[in-house]
């Protein structure tokens, strides 16, 4: 068992933990709006294509990661039907909850979010998704199988939609 270090030794109980955590990621998603604005503004279409590249690598190398902790394996991913093993601990670990899912089938993955903890301090930016999350899904897609392929959000809690959705097709 490692140590606890003393600034993690918190004098409060879990759930005030859990509260002033929320606190931190609405402080945190309010800084990444921000610097979106300012990277924008002074790299325009560069700095978007460039934070793309960024967040497509973060998800390609994530995939081994994700599949650690789902306790999924290469095999699992030979079509579809392992992808909620995976996708369902991200949006978990992310506080991201959903009904089931559209479509679920060798053939096919889509699923919708009904839930997001930034999605209202990122609507200022309602492409934030799409550049960062987006990007990245696709990194760890074709990390999982290169034949999986998806066209990215098709509704986004951020711009408005009721929730977000994604779908993933295996390629023939």
């Amino acid at each position: 068992m490692s140590d606890v270090p003393d600034y993690e030794k918190y004098p409060v109980s879990e759930e005030e933990m859990g509260k002033r955590y929320r606190n931190w990621t609405e402080a945190l998603a309010r800084q990444v709006v921000t610097l979106y604005r300012i990277g924008k503004e002074v790299g325009g279409d560069a700095f978007v294509e460039r934070l793309k590249e960024e967040y497509y690598r973060g998800g390609k190398k994530g995939a081994k990661m994700w599949m650690e902790l789902s306790g999924s394996k290469p095999e699992d991913f030979e079509d579809c039907l392992g992808l909620p093993k995976v996708h369902d601990k991200i949006d978990d670990t992310f506080a991201n909850f959903w009904d089931g899912y559209i479509e679920n089938t060798p053939q096919a993955f889509e699923k919708e979010l009904k839930t997001c903890p930034v999605a209202r301090i990122w609507s200022r930016e309602p492409d934030l998704c799409e550049v960062m999350l987006g990007a990245s899904l696709v990194g760890m897609l074709e990390e999982l199988n290169p034949r999986f392929k998806t066209e990215g959000f098709s509704k986004l809690l951020t711009k408005g939609d009721a929730v977000c959705r994604f779908r993933v097709e295996l390629e023939e």
